[in-house]
Formats: C-alpha cells, sequence, structure tokens
C-alpha cells in the first residue's frame, strides 16, 4: 500500500506548484518598484510504500530541470547533501532573491537610459548606475548596433531572465541521481508495476517523473553514518525494511559504532 506524508527533517518535501510569474499589482508604488518573479519550485510529493520502501517522491512538472549526473553525486558525496535538501533548496532560493532583485535594477537603469532628465551621476542614480551597469554594458561591441541602438542590455537583461527560469525550474533529487527518474504519463501507466501509484497518478492528471526504491549512490559509496545513526536510534522501521529486503547486497545499513562493536565482539571470540 503506497501513502503520502509529510515526513520530519530527513523527510522534507517541497509542496509548492511550479508556475513561476509575477504577482499581480497591488498599489501604486509597486507600478515603479516591481517585485518580480516569484520563487515557486516544482511540486516534489514524498511517499513510504510497503515494496519500494522509503524516500521515494515524484515530481509534477514535465519541464523541471535537473543537475548532470556527475554534479548530483558530487554533492552527495563531498557536502553530505544526500537526503534533506533544505539547504541546497535555500541557497537557490536566496539566489534567485538576490538575481530576480539585481534584474530589477537592471531593468530601472536600462530604462533610465531613454530619460536625459536624470541625471546618472547624482545620488541616488549613481549608486544605482555602479550597481548595474558593469553588467549592463558587458555585452556591448560584441552585438551590432541596430538603428543607432545597442542591444547588449536588453540581451544582458533577457539572459539574467532565461537563468531565473532555470533556477525556478531547478529540483534536486537526492538522494537519487537525476538518471533514476522514471517519467509516466496518463498514456502509460500500465507499465508501472505499483498499482496505488498508478492510481494516485491517474488521479493527479500529470505527468511526473518518479525516483523510488534504493538509491543507485547506496550500492557506490557507503550510506552516511549520520543517516544510519538516524534510522538505529529514530526510525528502526526504516533501518528494519532496508535489513529485510537489502541485507544480502554487502550493504552497511547499521551504524559504524555498532558495526565495530559486533567486530570487537566477534574477534573476541578467537
Amino acid at each position: 500500500m503506497t501513502t503520502t506524508s509529510q515526513f520530519d527533517t530527513l523527510f522534507s518535501s517541497y509542496h509548492i506548484i511550479a508556475t513561476a510569474g509575477t504577482d499581480s499589482i497591488k498599489n501604486y508604488p509597486e507600478i515603479f518598484f516591481p517585485k518580480g518573479l516569484s520563487f515557486n519550485p516544482p511540486l516534489l510529493t514524498f511517499y513510504k510504500d510497503n515494496v519500494e520502501g522509503y524516500y521515494n517522491f515524484f515530481i509534477i512538472q514535465k519541464n523541471a530541470i535537473f543537475l548532470p549526473n556527475w554534479l548530483s553525486e558530487i554533492i552527495q558525496i563531498f557536502s553530505n547533501q544526500n537526503v534533506d535538501t533544505t539547504v541546497l533548496r535555500t541557497i537557490q532560493e536566496w539566489t534567485f532573491g538576490l538575481l530576480n532583485k539585481f534584474r530589477i535594477l537592471c531593468e530601472i537603469r536600462a530604462a533610465l537610459w531613454w530619460w536625459l532628465m536624470f541625471n546618472p551621476y547624482q545620488q541616488p542614480f549613481n549608486t544605482l548606475r555602479i550597481l548595474t551597469e558593469w553588467y549592463l554594458t558587458s555585452l556591448t561591441g560584441i552585438f551590432p548596433i541596430i538603428m543607432g541602438i545597442d542591444i547588449g542590455p536588453t540581451i544582458a537583461i533577457t539572459a539574467l531572465g532565461v537563468l531565473l527560469d532555470l533556477l525556478n525550474r531547478l529540483v534536486f533529487t537526492m538522494p537519487y541521481l537525476p538518471s533514476e527518474g522514471e517519467k509516466f504519463n496518463i498514456a502509460n501507466l500500465d507499465q508501472l508495476d505499483n498499482s496505488a501509484l498508478a492510481d494516485l497518478i491517474s488521479k493527479i492528471g500529470e505527468d511526473v517523473t518518479v525516483f523510488r526504491y534504493l538509491p543507485s549512490l547506496w550500492y557506490k559509496y557507503p550510506i552516511p553514518d549520520s543517516l544510519r545513526e538516524y534510522w538505529y536510534n529514530k526510525k528502526p522501521e526504516i533501518l528494519q525494511y532496508f535489513l529485510i529486503n537489502y541485507g544480502n547486497l554487502g550493504i552497511d545499513f547499521l551504524p559504524d559504532k555498532i558495526l565495530q562493536s559486533e567486530y570487537h565482539s566477534l574477534v573476541g571470540h578467537f
């Protein structure tokens, strides 16, 4: 039986619908000082299943983007970001917010080029010029002048918009690699070997990418000891599931201190 749930810290999920867009203008100041794009990452739904186990999830968004496999692997192994992606999501959100504010400043500075009554070397316009002009003029001379207009700043602002869109659609798939995702839609749900999950997806009525079973990196590298400690001390049902279903694969699911204790106990018998 498959159930969806809002898990605790190590099972954190992001139930946010991914529809990037600008908030509606509510007052006159927002006409001149827009908020810009809102940060709405793709919807992730975690579920647990008697067969597929824990840490399974699916993504509801066809245009979601993922990190390259090699980069996701490096982050998981060397940065210890293997289950809880809260830190990564926070960095993503802060980066999105800073770039969004910078884009707004660039748009204001570009607009002021057309208003000659504003002296760009007087405050507060001089500060705005210092903050943005290095970027807006970075493409000057690379692209041709069209009808006397330098299109470099326009392309620079457009590039910021593209980067913001990519950040808004970026999904972290830890503890899985992005290539482990299985894509399903309403037409091919009969290929899904989990009837309960297929029924859930059919009710959603959208294409999904499913990540399930044991992550491939846990075959290749030792499972982080902090995670195994967590299973042993707080989630014995997870530890029991892995030991029963994957205990014959030579993967250490018990924490290091327990394994060392068993080793010393075994040595003591000789």
